[in-house]
């Protein structure tokens, strides 16, 4: 593969331009990446990455005019760029990080580069020799109500955090004799409310949970505790089998000394001492359209993260909420949660 430096190249007048990015996978989330790479000013498309030819069909079908290859090496023997967007299934995520590292690419994954320990250890071997800023867009960090939240927090006037709740809810149904084919609970919801979590009030270090299984061996429901490395508790519940919720509702209730905080995908609303992070004091309440901007309607999640993303080209830092270890660390205490639920509930160290 020909090595591509991961700079911003230049216009004729030698002012940097946006960075070139290559979407690699082009499911539904890889099409939302590239549709926000074209919209907007954060970067430039140079190209599209997907093996089966359908879908990169059904991308020239929907609008896009870029060059589309099956391999991230034979688009590099035509094209260059400076990053890649990796959005392809979960079971290819690691061979493509590896792929677009070694090829000199910064690059920015879909949400959670990969959901067990394994994994982990393999992305973590590729970063220790990249060239470039590796990051994990992940949603949840950058949705404004949980952002304003974490920073409300962060300031430290709430006090000793007494309890920490969180839950997140989805509805999937299918047949009990027909499960998915792969991934439970804690994969397709659970995963990313535990980055948020890591994010608001630091790492896991052991973790008991106990979970349901309703349609076959995959957990369906899980209730879980974390013990915190900052010496607190969060306790944890997560299901897709509760019907009325379309897309995923996540919510984090924290009772604290001098305050409380409960913040939903929908609204926040606190009751803090004195004015904090543009909340009153006293009881308030914001809801998501108070947060919103116009980027966010056009482009729905993927806006923010790439713009803090290109922002940080071509060398960093990245912006925290970026940081990748966070999501390796989850990767790693997602195994310690199904091992947990396996012995009935037992305590599990979360592997370092």
């Amino acid at each position: 593969m020909r090595p591509t430096p991961a700079v911003t190249h230049s216009d004729p007048s030698g002012a940097p331009s946006a960075p070139r990015f290559v979407v690699l996978g082009l499911g539904r989330s890889g099409l939302a990446w590239a549709m926000a790479v074209a919209q907007h000013q954060e970067g430039a498309l140079a190209g599209l990455v997907e093996p089966r030819t359908p879908l990169r069909r059904f991308a020239k079908g929907a609008g896009f005019t870029v060059p589309a290859f099956a391999t991230l090496e034979q688009f590099l023997a035509k094209h260059t760029c400076d990053a890649a967007i990796v959005s392809g299934p979960q079971e290819d995520r690691v061979a493509a990080i590896e792929s677009a590292v070694r090829a000199g690419l910064a690059v920015l994954v879909d949400g959670l580069p990969v959901l067990h320990a394994e994994g982990a250890s393999r992305i973590e071997g590729a970063m220790s020799g990249a060239r470039a800023p590796v990051g994990c867009g992940i949603g949840l960090l950058f949705h404004p109500l949980f952002a304003r939240a974490a920073s409300v927090l962060g300031a430290a006037g709430l006090g000793e955090l007494r309890e920490i709740r969180a839950s997140v809810y989805v509805s999937r149904v299918f047949a009990a004799d027909v499960p998915p084919e792969r991934g439970d609970v804690l994969d397709f919801a659970v995963a990313e409310l535990l980055v948020l979590l890591d994010a608001m009030f630091g790492p896991a270090l052991a973790v008991s949970g106990t979970g349901q299984r309703l349609y076959g061996s995959r957990l369906d429901e899980v209730h879980a505790q974390l013990k915190l490395a900052n010496g607190r508790e969060a306790v944890v519940d997560g299901s897709w089998s509760v019907p009325g919720y379309p897309r995923a509702s996540v919510v984090v209730e924290v009772v604290a000394e001098r305050g409380a905080l409960l913040v939903s995908d929908d609204a926040l609303e606190a009751d803090l001492p004195e004015p904090c992070e543009g909340l009153p004091a006293g009881h308030s309440r914001r809801v998501l359209a108070d947060e919103l901007e116009t980027t966010t309607f056009e482009s729905g999640e993927t806006t923010r993260p790439l713009a803090a993303f290109a922002s940080s080209l071509p060398s960093g830092p990245l912006l925290d909420a970026l940081d990748p270890r966070r999501a390796l660390r989850v990767a790693r205490l997602l195994d310690a949660l199904r091992r947990s639920a396996a012995e009935g509930g037992k305590e599990r160290e979360v592997a370092s």
